[in-house]
């Protein structure tokens, strides 16, 4: 294997909104995709897995009475005026969204054979490429490893992204695993529970159909379409000098899952 280093990446504008119920930042499968583009655009078939190594975030909002309030959009209007509120024709209707500033390093892995222009082609691709619906600003000085240990030395600090679905087990009287999110992320807990294990966020790691996959109404280049609900599970961050640089993998358990892990 061979890994591909895209250090310090800053991201503009950024998706925070990884599951509809949730802020924070992008969910993993975000990485998966912008992996997953960038080994086509260098003219192969999948990468091998991906690290992420996260430096700052700024999300995009305002404090206000303890509560964060992310800034909204508003959009042009459709030419037949759909977007309109039904019961204000000067009220254009919103869709609730959050977003962030982002610097963060990439770990991507190939096979050892995998030809990469690092050159031209890969330049090429980040000018124009999106990370979780955000803008590359700038990037570092672009470097290509023989092992994981070296690659995770060339970004020297920062915190890994770690799965964590060790944790995700039900304690007495909670109901379902909503309740282990909650109890797992409570700010109290924190404070009082030596134990309770530090950085951990709820994020999504895939997405699972909720209905057959058919022919619909404007899909995307006419496939078969699905819709689908997120998959949300916990990650912890720990720095690179506490666990090693761990790799995350895009897996089909089945036709109807679609399930980024570092256990696959």
């Amino acid at each position: 294997m061979k890994y591909l280093v895209i250090p310090r990446i800053e991201v503009s504008n950024a998706n925070a909104q990884p599951a509809w119920w949730m802020i924070g930042p992008p969910p993993l499968t975000a990485y998966a995709g912008f992996s997953h583009a960038l080994a086509l655009a260098l003219g192969l078939a999948r990468c091998r897995g991906f690290g992420v190594v996260h430096h700052d975030i700024q999300f995009l909002g305002e404090a206000a009475g303890g509560d964060f309030r992310p800034h909204q959009f508003r959009a042009a209007s459709l030419i037949d005026k759909d977007d309109y509120s039904s019961k204000n024709a000067y009220a254009l209707s919103s869709q609730p969204t959050a977003r962030c500033h982002l610097n963060l390093s990439l770990v991507i892995r190939f096979d050892e054979d995998d030809p990469l222009d690092l050159e031209d082609t890969l330049p090429r691709f980040l000018r124009g490429a999106r990370l979780a619906g955000g803008n590359i600003v700038k990037y570092g000085k672009v470097a290509l490893l023989g092992s994981l240990d070296e690659a995770a030395k060339s970004i020297k600090n920062g915190h890994a992204i770690h799965e964590r679905q060790d944790l995700m087990i039900r304690q007495e009287g909670e109901r379902d695993m909503l309740d282990v999110v909650l109890r797992l992320t409570d700010p109290q807990r924190r404070r009082t529970d030596p134990e309770a294990p530090p950085w951990l966020l709820p994020t999504t790691l895939g997405y699972r159909a909720i209905t057959l996959f058919q022919k619909r109404k404007n899909a995307r280049s006419d496939l078969p379409h699905a819709y689908a609900e997120p998959l949300v599970g916990m990650v912890q961050y720990r720095t690179l000098r506490e666990a090693p640089l761990p790799i995350w993998q895009a897996t089909n358990p089945d036709a109807a899952t679609f399930l980024v892990t570092t256990h696959p």
